[in-house]
């Protein structure tokens, strides 16, 4: 792409690395992915302190930790009080992988219209589950990365 610099009246050249852009798309598309998995197919809830659960919406994950939000409610604020706990993602209603979380920083957020609060947190790396937490997050990278949409272009016959 070719433009003129109005401060000096040269001509300045920009070249764009499509390589980049792939890249960036790629990224968006993973992300995205992710967060549909872990919200529709995944149950992410956290433990509070008086031993009960509390369902998170996860919308960040990496090898290193986790980012997540929780509706804004003034008279009701999120239980954990801690800043270590357990999350636990259930895979179905009877097995999960728990891991724990430190949060480092949260911000208020607005969504569609609703308040949230998002906390981005880290991953305990001393625990046996954090292995299983690694490769559960590069798989659902790779699966970010060549996952297709159903349109329901095929027909699917019972018998």
């Amino acid at each position: 792409m070719t433009g003129k610099n109005n401060n000096q009246g040269t001509e300045v050249s920009r070249v764009i690395d499509l390589n980049e852009v792939r890249e960036q798309r790629l990224e968006e598309k993973r992300r995205k992915t992710e967060r549909v998995f872990m919200n529709q197919f995944l149950g992410v809830y956290c433990m509070t302190g008086n031993n009960s659960m509390h369902q998170i919406e996860v919308v960040d994950v990496s090898e290193e930790g986790l980012g997540f939000q929780v509706p804004f409610n003034a008279e009701k604020p999120f239980p954990i009080t801690d800043k270590n706990f357990p999350v636990r993602l259930y895979f179905n209603q009877e097995s999960y992988l728990q891991v724990y979380v430190t949060i480092h920083n949260s911000r208020p957020v607005v969504q569609n219209g609703t308040r949230y609060t998002r906390y981005g947190c880290s991953v305990d790396h001393s625990t046996s589950t954090f292995k299983a937490y690694q490769a559960f997050v590069k798989f659902l990278q790779i699966y970010g990365e060549v996952a297709q949409k159903d349109n329901g272009d095929v027909n699917v016959f019972f018998v």
